[in-house]
């Protein structure tokens, strides 16, 4: 397994929302990422919706009741950071036009919750790739660039020219 930067800790507590002044309340989309041990428990308020990322082979998270809209995807942890898999599967550019169309359709909601197994590679790699292409005012580390670079890539595909 690869060993994690030092600094991961303390670069991973500036994650968030970056805006002026508090968090909307209303009128931007929040984004919160989690692990599968933490959404387990997570009671989603009114308006929140949700994108469950799972390894090839796992289960699915258990996920409490009350989401709007709930998009589960399967891929392996392909990062730099990932424990070598064998035969490792990483996100399609499938997965990623799915999660542009969950997102857009999805953009008046209030909150959208992204969650993987450990709430760091994945789920914060597509937190940030969500919050570039809408512009949104939240940063979150990439620690998986193959999430970020295709989802970026797809959206910048499907804009109109």
């Amino acid at each position: 397994m690869p060993l994690l930067p030092r600094d991961l800790p303390a670069r991973l507590r500036h994650d968030g929302y970056v805006g002026v002044g508090h968090e909307p309340q209303s009128g931007v989309l929040q984004l919160r990422v989690m692990s599968v041990q933490k959404i387990q428990c997570y009671i989603p308020a009114a308006d929140e919706v949700l994108i469950s990322i799972r390894s090839h082979g796992a289960r699915a998270a258990r996920v409490p009741d009350g989401w709007v809209d709930i998009l589960f995807l399967a891929f392996d942890d392909t990062g730099a950071l990932a424990a070598p898999v064998a035969a490792a599967r990483g996100m399609t550019p499938s997965d990623a036009t799915a999660v542009l169309r969950f997102v857009r359709r999805n953009r008046q909601r209030r909150r959208l919750v992204i969650q993987c197994e450990a709430g760091v590679s994945r789920s914060r790699s597509l937190a940030s790739a969500v919050a570039q292409v809408l512009q949104l005012p939240y940063r979150w580390t990439v620690l998986n660039d193959d999430v970020f670079d295709l989802v970026c890539r797809e959206a910048a595909l499907a804009a109109p020219r």
